[in-house]
Formats: C-alpha cells, structure tokens, sequence
C-alpha cells in the first residue's frame, strides 16, 4: 500500500557520483512531523542526485526507551488501551520507507556514533527538526553539533533548529562549543528566525540560509489514498466534509467552531490526540485517527475541508495538502520572540489563520468564528492562494541544493 518509489522517482542521471551522504535527524521519535521531515528530505535529495543517501539510523537510548514506557503500566493502558500500542507499531513499520544506514545505534555513547560517521560519509547533514535544541536532554557535546573537528568530512545543516532552547540564557561556555562547531560547516541552513538569531550570536560571521521544512518538498498528498485510508481504516466514506482537528493541549474554542460548523453538515476527526482522554469512554461520532502510520498521515490531509491545530507540522501538512488551516499557537517562552508556527503562516501570506493559544478572550473567540465563516465563503480561493505560496516557500531550499550539487560534483 505504501509506495515511496512511486512519490519520489530518482530523475537524477549522475550515476557516477561516488560520494556518500549522510543524513542526522529525529526520524524515529513517535512524532508524525519528525518522521516525515525526515522521509521528506532524504527522498528529495535521492529525487535529485541518486542513490546515494541514507539516514544515520541513531537515537539516544534514554529517549528511545522513553517512546516505549507508554506500553507499559495499568494507568495507562487505563487511559490509552492499546492504540497508543497500535501507533508505535505503525511508526517503527513505517521506518522501512527511510533510506536507513546498516546498521542501528541505540545509545547514549555519542563516541559511538563519532566512530561510526567518521570514514564511512563524504558529507554529513544535519537536520531538519529541532536537532538543536540541546536542552531536552541532549547535552551541549551531542552528535548534532557534528563534533568539530573530531569528525572527518563535509558538513552541512538544512532547515536546523535549536526551537524551544533558551537562547537568551545559553552559557558562554556552550556558545563558544557551538561556534568551534559550526565553523567547519561548508553550509548553515536553519528552519526559523530564532535559531538564525542564535547562531548570529554566537558567531556573527557565519553564513547562515533560511530554508523551508522539509517536508514543504514533499508532493501534494494521494487523494484516492487518502480516501482508501479513510474507509478501509475508519469507515469514513467521504459523504460529508471533513474537518480535521490535531490538538496538544485544550483549545478553549472548539466547542463553539464545532457547533458553528455543525454536525449534520461535517464529521469531526482528531489525530494524534483525543481532544480529552475521556472520550474514550463516551460515545461520540467523531473519529479518533489513532492507527495511522506517518505515511498515512501525511495522505489524508488531501481529503480535509479545514484543519485545526496546535502543532507546526499539523499546520504545515494540513498547507501541503492545501487544507485552509486555523493555527492556535500554544509556544510561551520568557522573552520576545516570533514563533515557528506565526513565522510559517506570516511567510505564506496566512497570519490573519494564527492565533494565540494562551490567549482566552471573546473579542479573540469572535475574531475565529468569522474566519471560519470567511473561509466557508471563500474555500476555493484560499486553498489556491495556498498552493501559489507553498511553491513561493520551497524556493527557500534552492541554496541547499545549489550548494550540495556543487559539493557532490567537484
């Protein structure tokens, strides 16, 4: 059912192209944008230069032992039953779609994952994702940084970031790591304006490029897959519109859109998360999407109506897909900043579907329901408005690629 040759054709004809890429990225978390950021980007470049690439198949063994402690325990097989169970399943099978190195490194050694790249890649990337974001558990000397000096080859980062780091606060010491690192990049590519802050402040003379996400290179999703997945899966036959709703945290007016919209006009589906755990266990005739792999994911969007999301990725799939989207922003740092998800939106013409998700009022309730109304109104142009700006968007890969063809043909 998953055809991942079928979506990416390898066009390139330099078949006398020897060099090896590498690949160091967040592909294995239980995350549908990490997994598909990942697939995205590798299938982009094996599109444009050949075989290849493959992804450096590490992850830090705490984290990896952290995606399976929700299998585990009464409470939450109380809460979850087994689909969160079903899910895991779905991404590690999914994992077969990723151009993947040989062999697998499920450690906290990062000495391990040095001795490992060193000799066996001619250029190693990094990204996209938050890899720079070294505060969840990281540490400052983690792989991301792609080790100094230490590590022998060409190196490069798309779409990095360091999103959700405290970048005010980062101590001179690791800055100054950060810089040693970064200095021996061929190319510096970062995903949003907060990570190109942080990297200018830690060494001012580096050439730093914005890219888009990844997954922006991705192709407009199936939409007979889509719909197949819809009804083999869920019983979904399509008969009414559909909005889709991948929420993180509570959203104060859903509520009041579902019962503008109406449930005899739209079904209501909700993926990733229920809106409250205790759905579970009232009947409803909303669908919980909880068994789909993130191939799949990323299909269905080309069947919504409109999306609504607290998540970057749900926002920028949904965008792929072309699905007029209400984003309802829930970042909350301690000092000014422009969040990645308002970024988004601003650079595709969209700011006026971002709202603050901390922010509870009726003026800002008011200001949601006549944008629901505005888009009911005006679907089609909007949805071709967005397609016009994605293909805008994408042009922010082109220093990416220019430079790595010209890294791979010397």
């Amino acid at each position: 059912m998953l055809q991942n040759q079928r979506d990416f054709p390898i066009l390139n004809t330099q078949r006398n192209i020897k060099m090896r890429i590498g690949i160091l990225t967040f592909h294995r978390s239980i995350n549908y944008g990490a997994f598909m950021q990942a697939y995205a980007l590798s299938n982009e470049i094996r599109r444009r230069f050949g075989d290849i690439v493959e992804i450096i198949d590490f992850e830090k063994l705490s984290k990896n032992l952290n995606y399976k402690k929700p299998l585990y325990g009464l409470k939450n097989y109380i809460i979850h039953g087994n689909e969160y169970w079903r899910k895991y399943r779905k991404f590690r099978k999914d994992l077969d779609l990723l151009p993947l190195s040989r062999d697998t490194l499920i450690t906290d050694d990062y000495v391990k994952v040095l001795d490992y790249i060193n000799g066996r890649y001619d250029i190693v990337i990094v990204g996209s994702d938050a890899v720079w974001a070294y505060n969840k558990g990281l540490g400052i000397r983690n792989p991301y940084w792609l080790f100094g000096d230490k590590l022998h080859c060409i190196k490069m980062s798309y779409a990095a970031s360091a999103y959700s780091l405290d970048i005010v606060n980062v101590p001179n010491e690791d800055k100054n790591y950060i810089a040693e690192c970064l200095q021996s990049f061929s190319y510096i590519g970062v995903r949003d304006t907060e990570t190109y802050k942080f990297i200018k402040s830690v060494n001012e003379k580096l050439d730093i490029h914005m890219n888009c996400d990844p997954t922006v290179l991705l192709r407009t999703p199936n939409n007979d897959f889509g719909k197949l997945v819809l009804e083999k899966k869920f019983g979904i036959d399509g008969r009414k519109k559909i909005i889709s709703i991948m929420l993180g945290t509570k959203n104060y007016y859903l509520n009041d859109i579902i019962r503008k919209l109406g449930k005899q006009q739209f079904e209501f589906v909700y993926l990733y998360n229920r809106a409250d755990w205790k759905d579970r266990y009232k009947f409803s005739s909303d669908k919980f999407l909880y068994n789909l792999s993130p191939y799949e994911w990323y299909q269905v969007y080309s069947c919504f109506y409109l999306n609504i999301t607290t998540y970057f990725h749900g926002t920028l799939l949904a965008l792929k897909g072309n699905v007029p989207t209400l984003s309802f922003d829930e970042t909350k740092f301690s000092y000014n900043y422009i969040s990645k998800i308002k970024q988004v939106l601003t650079d595709l013409n969209l700011s006026e579907y971002w709202f603050d998700n901390n922010v509870h009022t009726k003026e800002q309730k008011d200001i949601v329901l006549d944008r629901i109304d505005y888009i009911l109104n005006n679907h089609d142009q909007i949805t071709e408005h967005i397609a016009n700006n994605m293909i805008i968007e994408k042009e922010k890969s082109n220093s990416f690629f220019s430079k790595l063809s010209i890294l791979l043909n010397k």
